[in-house]
């Protein structure tokens, strides 16, 4: 066994011992802390507020950073770009705008239609932002700057959309900040099928990423279906992300600050960049999740507040070490 191994078996063994951790402090700690007896009792019973409530919330949260974890590293690995998130290729905006015109614009909308829109408008987006992209093939710095445009100008149509209804966007604002208030079993079973399988494939793709991270010239050399390839990897990040934001909204820095962290763990290798990837994700949504349960109840604090508040610091930070 290598010295690699060696290290990347010690950070998986150390992050999973941190993810039962915080596993077991979701299920306890929250508006009102619950002695483990009880916790123990009503996981047993399949009843109560650790199994009714908590529960599915941790695994949305699992779910969740998994997931956009992951379609970071693919987004980043596809473009050669260390600054590539679902944010940047319109995925997050095209799923906060769907759903922000649903709830202004819709009266008497149905709740179920929330993860529908979202999920239609994250994909359309990422499909808008690879057609503007795509001249005689795919090239990562344009898809980049396509993103970067078309993100902008979602997120002004979703200012635009705030501004007019104001009054009744207080739903909406809560939607785009990204939180898991309120999750039940019913969003577990929408997402983990998506999780399931977009992190199969995505593991079963780490040698054509690792092959990207050549130059076009190379990748070419070695026989690879260059855009077929990319198209392919680009389509399971959005899927990962699109369901993500579909379930709990826009969590952002997930995607963007996780994948550096991988890499700054064990290497640029992305058989063992996308597991550390998806284990970091979860511990941070879940820790993100009930911190904002504690921090000052019975408000509640969006889990996208406090991913942001963590991953912008720890970011500037990577941008400082590496100038």
């Amino acid at each position: 066994m290598t010295t690699n191994q060696r290290h990347w078996i010690w950070v998986m063994s150390l992050g999973s011992v941190t993810l039962v951790v915080m596993i077991i402090l979701g299920l306890r700690l929250g508006a009102v802390n619950l002695p483990f007896a009880q916790v123990a009792e009503e996981l047993r019973g399949r009843e109560g507020i650790t199994f009714d409530y908590r529960l599915p919330r941790l695994l949305i949260a699992i779910c969740i950073g998994i997931n956009m974890a992951i379609a970071g590293s693919i987004l980043q690995g596809v473009t050669r770009n260390p600054l590539a998130a679902p944010d940047l290729i319109g995925v997050t905006a095209g799923g906060g705008l769907a759903t922000v015109i649903l709830i202004l614009a819709v009266p008497g909308y149905s709740a179920s239609m929330l993860p529908l829109f979202a999920f239609a408008g994250s994909i359309g987006a990422g499909l808008l932002v690879y057609l503007l992209a795509y001249k005689n093939g795919l090239m990562p710095d344009r898809l980049a700057l396509c993103g970067v445009a078309v993100s902008s100008g979602i997120q002004a149509l979703i200012t635009l959309f705030i501004v007019k209804f104001a009054p009744s966007a207080a739903q909406a604002l809560i939607w785009l900040k990204g939180s898991l208030y309120a999750r039940t079993w019913e969003q577990v079973e929408m997402i983990w099928p998506w999780t399931a399988a977009g992190s199969a494939v995505a593991l079963l793709c780490y040698h054509p990423l690792n092959t990207l991270l050549l130059n076009e010239e190379s990748v070419r050399g070695l026989g690879m279906r260059i855009e077929r390839t990319r198209l392919l990897l680009i389509a399971v990040a959005v899927s990962l992300a699109g369901s993500a934001v579909a379930v709990a909204g826009a969590i952002g820095f997930i995607g963007l600050v996780i994948p550096h962290l991988a890499r700054l763990l064990v290497g640029s290798n992305f058989k063992r960049v996308l597991p550390v990837s998806a284990l970091l994700g979860a511990i941070l949504v879940t820790f993100a999740d009930t911190a904002g349960r504690i921090i000052m109840p019975p408000v509640e604090v969006p889990a996208g507040i406090v991913t942001a508040l963590l991953g912008a610091p720890y970011f500037l930070f990577l941008l400082v070490r590496k100038k």
